[in-house]
């Protein structure tokens, strides 16, 4: 039985929309933690989990435990192999917004479209809009302008003097305390998934030479000899800069579809930039965002 395991997930729409997915056996129950990066702002209405193995749906309710963070525990499984989508609820309307998966060989369409229906059926859906009916608090427009006006007076006299609270027990409360006192990066939401990579996949050489303070390995994924490339860039500390995913090919005037970001071309002779190389992609390690790079 596994004891903790990591996934990326990526968006549906826009592949720069990503999210990290931690899970944690404890005894009969797996506890989790879905942390959104690169989204504009925070989804609206209700996000939830679903989890596809062996042919039936897993449903998980989100718990939203700070900004972009959300938790949730569910019944233990076997996280050797399934997938998974993260699916928004707003009004009658279904949205997948992520998916992921470790199994191989599989229709990622087909098992997306299984998890977004029985995430979201039709009954749970009436029931959900008639909760929030008989809970929903309407305001008159000179209430709700009045209460915007105090929120924003609020705000606007606390920001000289913001570091004053910064210890603030209830601001602590509030926010909670990881989220005040403890930055999470996005190379340690992965680390888990890079490291069982690095170890299970064999070296790309020539990259390795051919960059300086990094290294990579082949990841082979459909079976054939088809793969793509991982790869990790230090700074001069030591410290992971850039988390790096390539694939190989003859050059191109446009980058491979599915390399999400801003790919840039490297050839593995310099002199022959249109012949075989790499188009690699970069994500800022702290942030998870991606970045523009120059490789030479």
């Amino acid at each position: 039985m596994f004891t903790k395991k990591s996934l990326v997930l990526l968006g549906i729409n826009s592949q720069q929309e990503k999210a990290v997915l931690t899970l944690e056996s404890q005894g009969e129950l797996v506890s989790g933690r879905l942390r959104l990066y690169n989204f504009g702002k925070e989804p609206e209405g209700i996000v939830s989990l679903g989890f596809y193995q062996n042919g039936k749906v897993k449903k998980c309710g989100l718990v939203r435990s700070s900004n972009m963070l959300y938790t949730f525990k569910t019944d233990a499984f076997d996280a050797e192999e399934f997938s998974c989508a993260v699916v928004n609820f707003v009004g009658a309307k279904v949205t997948p917004l992520l998916f992921g998966t470790t199994q191989k060989n599989t229709s990622n369409e087909e098992i997306l479209g299984k998890i977004a229906g029985e995430v979201f059926d039709e009954s749970e859906a009436k029931k959900i809009e008639q909760k929030l009916d008989e809970h929903a608090v309407q305001y008159d427009d000179e209430l709700q302008a009045e209460i915007d006006q105090q929120i924003d007076k609020a705000f606007s006299q606390s920001q000289p003097d913001e570091d004053k609270c910064s210890n603030c027990k209830y601001k602590r409360c509030f926010f909670g305390e990881e989220e005040s006192q403890q930055k999470v990066f996005f190379i340690d939401e992965i680390k888990g998934q890079i490291d069982k990579l690095f170890k299970e996949n064999p070296k790309e050489n020539f990259l390795e030479e051919a960059i300086p303070s990094s290294k990579w390995v082949r990841v082979e994924f459909d079976g054939e000899g088809d793969y793509y490339i991982l790869g990790l860039v230090y700074d001069e500390a030591g410290a992971i800069k850039y988390v790096c995913y390539g694939v190989p090919g003859i050059y191109q005037k446009n980058p491979p579809k599915q390399l999400s970001g801003y790919p840039v071309w490297f050839p593995l002779d310099s002199q022959k930039k249109e012949s075989f190389g790499y188009w690699l992609t970069y994500q800022d390690a702290e942030t998870g965002e991606s970045i523009k790079a120059v490789v030479e």
